[in-house]
């Protein structure tokens, strides 16, 4: 029989115990975790000058006007949703409902705002680092061990002659 060991990293998620798993042996799983974070950075960047837009459209405007914040709103919306999708491609689906299960809960349409998933990945990213560091020094640890198993045990450096 041909066992395998998987280094998984077990997060609790919320206090009624559910959970993401991490893998730093899914050879995918930094790929998608970096690639998640950089498509959402740059969609963050990309919010702000939608925002910044409008705010221009409405400068010189007095009072409270409803269609800015509507248009506002709507670029912030249709953030929230990318970023949910890309959390959830990148942990799971139903990643983002399990982290805010509480609010879930009692707000079933709940999307999360900018602020809340930026505070997700500030939270799971040191323990992501860390899966992956381990997995580095395994990985060194190992091949060496490997490479040791292929240099000769009884090999003495050549005798100069007299």
């Amino acid at each position: 029989m041909i066992t395998s060991e998987v280094d998984t990293l077990r997060l609790e998620v919320n206090d009624d115990g559910e959970y993401i798993m991490i893998s730093a042996d899914d050879a995918t799983m930094f790929d998608r975790f970096a690639s998640g974070i950089r498509h959402i950075v740059e969609l963050s960047d990309q919010t702000a000058a939608k925002v910044e837009e409008i705010e221009k459209q409405y400068e010189g405007q007095s009072g409270f006007d409803m269609e800015k914040v509507a248009a506002i709103s709507g670029i912030n919306v249709e953030f929230s949703r990318e970023a949910v999708r890309t959390v959830d491609s990148i942990f799971g689906e139903d990643t983002v409902k399990k982290v805010f299960r509480s609010t879930y809960n009692v707000i079933p349409d709940f999307l999360p705002s900018v602020n809340l998933i930026t505070e997700f990945f500030e939270q799971v990213t040191p323990h992501m680092e860390k899966l992956f560091n381990r997995k580095l020094e395994a990985q060194e640890k190992a091949s060496k061990a490997r490479m040791g198993r292929y240099m000769p045990q009884d090999h003495k450096p050549p005798q100069r002659r007299k």
